[in-house]
């Protein structure tokens, strides 16, 4: 009799953690894995290299992230050094970074511009051949690692 009751409730076990996993799968199965993640610092003053003193990228800088389809540098106008008025080409959208300046954003695979929101533009620092602002290039399953320093406020 007990090796009835042991063997039922062995497959009574197996039978629910079979089920356990098949509700995992279908808790993941939709979700998005791909995207851009990263950080967003600040520097102010004085960043010169000196003798005895650690580069720093800055401190964490909480802001809003910004992602528009690929921005050339002759569609968006300039307000100052690499802060741009909104730019004309299409919001994918806007989201927001931790205290520290943390962020992890989903994406569909494809080619964006990425801003962050400073003061009252939009910072990009970079630019590629094409004179595309902030571009990055995502691609399935894969978040792409990315540091933005707003330097606006530092002399080299």
């Amino acid at each position: 009799m007990k090796s009835i009751y042991a063997a039922n409730l062995g497959l009574m076990l197996m039978a629910g953690l079979l089920l356990g996993c098949l509700t995992i799968h279908k808790q993941t199965k939709g979700k998005v894995v791909q995207g851009i993640q990263g950080q967003i610092f600040e520097q102010k003053g004085n960043q010169m290299p000196q003798v005895g003193k650690l580069v720093s990228k800055g401190v964490g800088y909480a802001t809003q992230i910004y992602v528009f389809e690929p921005t050339s540098i002759q569609t968006a106008r300039q307000l100052s050094g690499s802060i741009f008025s909104l730019p004309s080409t299409k919001l994918i959208g806007a989201f927001a970074t931790d205290s520290l300046g943390h962020f992890k954003v989903n994406l569909a695979p494809g080619r964006y511009s990425i801003f962050v929101g400073y003061e009252n533009g939009y910072y990009a620092n970079s630019f590629n051949q094409l004179n595309e602002l902030g571009i990055v290039q995502v691609s399935a399953g894969n978040f792409v690692a990315m540091e933005v320093i707003i330097s606006a406020k530092a002399s080299y």
